[in-house]
């Protein structure tokens, strides 16, 4: 009951009275293949909501704030389009193109969001991707490069409204500004698979693990109160390259959101699947976080992530591939302590279950950019462990 009102909670109330599909329900989208499938939105209050999908009825009724859910049962993989039709008082809305499959969260900083249009060949790969049966949902958040937010990214800055996008079927068109490591995993687990795949990125440049832990877990622990303090861009537990980008972005605002405070972006943008039965979380982030040497802290930061996101999500044994972080080239003293925090992603795999390290060390390259282009070897490790826990 407790994690239902939670996600009432994130349910704007301007949304109560229209017939509206919760975030991530939409057409063109993979629905999870075998397992049951909560489907939720708002509708007019106290009102009956009647949801078709495969030739089977859901009837509900939606409560006094005007939420209502129904559970979608099981279903096989199934590349064959389908349209799920919900009605309520004349009011009807359709998501079509629906496939069903795996859907895989693709997450974390800026290597996980390199796009595919930036990574080595993809100008040629962009050419060839007409795949209809690979989605992609590419959850945009705020801006974190060097600029000053206008007062349009700073009013969109709140967990309602802070990721925009839309499902997409992979074309040309729709796949070059999407993550070039989500994109190529993809489309080799779909070939090696048989089945559709769906892909969910929503990971945000420079942003650190803390920025990605959920409300609850930040408030269960002392150390992190200095992190739910008003103060967050002063305090040393938040990398210094990272308040000062922040700083930035915010001018005078400093008041406002960020996507860097911490829990911002687990409440914008994870909060809102509460309950969505992922295939499974693929995480690529650490390059911030490895800033600051303490190591037992690093190794908290990600424990508590995958606990807490598999508290909220409520999938106890939702498998985690974390992405080692690359080797790079260098004498960048932000990278002094690569090395070190590649350990601490070692421990905290091993020291959690159904949580797989995915060894990136020997790639990389000789630039001190940060962002090593050729994504496609990356992906192939990612995919191959995939497979293998599958196996």
């Amino acid at each position: 009951m407790r994690s239902w009102m939670l996600w009432l909670s994130w349910i704007s109330p301007m949304l109560a009275g229209d017939l509206h599909l919760s975030t991530p329900f939409g057409s063109h989208m993979v629905l999870p293949m075998d397992r049951e499938v909560p489907l939720h939105g708002t509708a007019d209050p106290g009102k009956p909501v009647v949801v078709r999908l495969l030739g089977r009825e859901f009837q509900t009724t939606a409560d006094a704030n005007g939420a209502w859910r129904v559970i979608l049962p099981a279903t096989p993989a199934s590349a064959t389009p389908s349209t799920l039709e919900v009605t309520s008082e004349g009011k009807r809305v359709l998501c079509d193109d629906l496939l069903i499959g795996e859907v895989w969260l693709c997450s974390g900083q800026s290597n996980m969001d390199f796009p595919l249009s930036r990574s080595t060949g993809g100008a040629d790969e962009i050419k060839s991707a007409n795949l209809p049966n690979l989605r992609l949902l590419n959850l945009t958040g705020a801006p974190t490069d060097a600029r000053a937010y206008d007062a349009a990214t700073l009013t969109r800055l709140n967990v309602k409204d802070h990721f925009q996008g839309s499902w997409q079927s992979c074309t040309p068109a729709s796949v070059g500004s999407f993550s070039a490591v989500a994109y190529h995993t993809g489309k080799l687990l779909q070939a090696a698979r048989g089945v559709p795949i769906g892909l969910i990125e929503n990971a945000v440049g420079g942003s650190g693990t803390e920025a990605w832990l959920p409300v609850e877990a930040l408030k269960a622990r002392p150390d992190y109160q200095p992190l739910l303090s008003e103060k967050w861009l002063d305090s040393e537990r938040v990398s210094a390259w990272a308040r000062g980008r922040a700083k930035l972005n915010l001018g005078s605002h400093l008041e406002a959101n960020h996507p860097f405070k911490p829990g911002f972006l687990f409440e914008s943008g994870v909060r809102p699947f509460s309950g969505f039965p992922f295939t499974g979380v693929i995480w690529y982030q650490g390059e911030t976080n490895a800033e600051i040497h303490d190591d037992a802290w690093n190794e908290q930061l990600i424990r508590d992530l995958v606990i807490g996101w598999r508290t909220a999500l409520h999938r106890k044994s939702l498998p985690f591939f974390l992405v080692q972080l690359p080797r790079i080239g260098g004498n960048d003293p932000l990278r002094k302590f690569w090395p070190a925090y590649r350990e601490v992603q070692a421990r905290a795999v091993k020291a959690l279950p159904d949580t797989h390290l995915v060894v990136t060390q020997d790639l990389g390259w000789d630039s001190p950019d940060v962002h090593p282009p050729d994504k496609l070897p990356v992906a192939k490790r990612i995919a191959e462990a995939i497979l293998r826990k599958s196996n």
